[in-house]
């Protein structure tokens, strides 16, 4: 379990990596409204994405907080080189936006996380029957 996880969470910030190397000047721009923007929906699009496919991969309700955590791995590496090079990775952005990228990112893995755990405490309404 623990590969597949690393794998699905790889691919997950490998894809996130290139939105925003290929589209993140669009929404990710320095002063308030772009920044300001990120920081409130794409926590919340990771936290719904992992949960969807925690629900879709039909992950068991117990493993659904380790799964998730395991998804957040790979992030963490990917990045450490990605915040190491933003410069260099994301010359489509501002260079200031390092640290706000940084900080955007460490909001995504916690995203990740919670949803782990939420998904694994929730039970269904259908299923108190």
């Amino acid at each position: 379990m623990i590969a597949r996880w690393m794998i699905v969470g790889f691919v997950l910030w490998i894809i996130v990596a290139l939105v925003f190397r290929f589209a993140g000047d669009v929404a990710f721009n320095p002063g308030r409204d772009g920044v300001s923007w990120a920081f409130m929906l794409l926590p919340l699009v990771m936290l719904a994405v992992t949960y969807g496919l925690l629900i879709a991969l039909k992950v068991a309700p117990t493993d659904r907080a380790e799964a998730a955590s395991i998804m957040a791995v790979p992030g963490l590496l990917i990045g450490i080189y990605q915040i190491n090079s933003f410069s260099t990775l994301f010359t489509n952005l501002d260079p200031s936006l390092a640290v706000s990228f940084a900080s955007l990112m460490f909001a995504c893995y916690a995203a990740v996380i919670l949803a782990g755990i939420v998904a694994s405490r929730l039970v269904r309404v259908s299923d108190k029957g």
